[in-house]
């Protein structure tokens, strides 16, 4: 699979001080989220490297993510099987009664942070989730810098 990712700057370095820890945010095309001048990159990744958010939940070893959605649940002062459905996706953090709504962009991005961390945590290298151009990857690239070429 081809997958693109924007960046404002070129990238060097992956580290996991962001938002996103190391993972970069791609698309099946190109598109850009930050005004003005922008660097394209392309990435080759096999397709069973990335789960579905939506099939977190149904795999084999899900027993794993047990602390990581007890984690979102404290972190959000929700129950777990809220925090679950936030990871999986089949519930957003628009939906949440008593969610400041001038919060609710910074927490879904934390939401997908998570995501991520649950692919990582099952042995998948990326996760796909929806987001507002519709299907987004979420990738981790950490000491993967050479994977990333110019497009």
């Amino acid at each position: 699979m081809r997958l693109y990712h924007t960046s404002p700057n070129e990238i060097s370095k992956i580290n996991e001080a962001g938002r996103f820890g190391s993972f970069l945010f791609f698309s099946g095309h190109v598109y850009a989220m930050a005004a003005g001048d922008f660097v394209t990159y392309g990435l080759d990744i096999d397709d069973d490297s990335i789960i579905e958010a939506g099939q977190l939940f149904y795999h084999d070893d899900a027993e794993k993510l047990r602390a990581l959605v007890a984690e979102l649940a404290a972190l959000m002062d929700i129950d777990e099987s809220t925090a679950e459905a936030l990871i999986e996706e089949s519930q957003s953090v628009y939906d949440l009664d008593g969610i400041n709504m001038e919060d609710a962009a910074d927490l879904s991005w934390d939401v997908q942070h998570f995501t991520a961390r649950a692919a990582a945590l099952l042995g998948f290298r990326g996760v796909a989730v929806s987001d507002e151009q519709g299907t987004a990857y979420l990738i981790d690239m950490l000491g993967r810098e050479n994977e990333l070429v110019r497009a």
